[in-house]
């Protein structure tokens, strides 16, 4: 299964999440930085996200910063609620199975 987000910002450009098996695919497209294409491990998230300013914040389990920001309620509520719900369901499921949880 693979879902995906597109926000667009006036200033920082525009983000693409995808959200493959165990992973969230991240590029971001800046007029005014490079280009950055990279890889989140989802069992790596903790699936309880931070509000930060204008921004969803979903903290490493290990460092305590964010591993995946993204811009509220972009490109619309509906998408944004849809994407970050099943993230959060993802990276849940993905830590039980790292971890050797199981869950009924």
């Amino acid at each position: 299964m693979t879902l995906k987000l597109i926000q667009k910002h006036i200033l920082y450009g525009r983000r693409e999440f995808e959200l493959r098996d165990d992973i969230v695919k991240i590029k971001i497209s800046s007029l005014l930085d490079e280009n950055k294409d990279f890889e989140v491990e989802l069992a790596m998230i903790n699936p309880e996200p931070i509000i930060s300013k204008s921004r969803l914040e979903f903290h490493s389990r290990v460092k305590c910063r964010p591993l995946l920001s993204l811009y509220l309620n972009k490109p619309n509520k509906k998408e944004f609620d849809s994407f970050v719900d099943a993230i959060k369901e993802k990276a849940k499921n993905e830590f039980n199975a790292f971890a050797g949880i199981k869950t009924s």
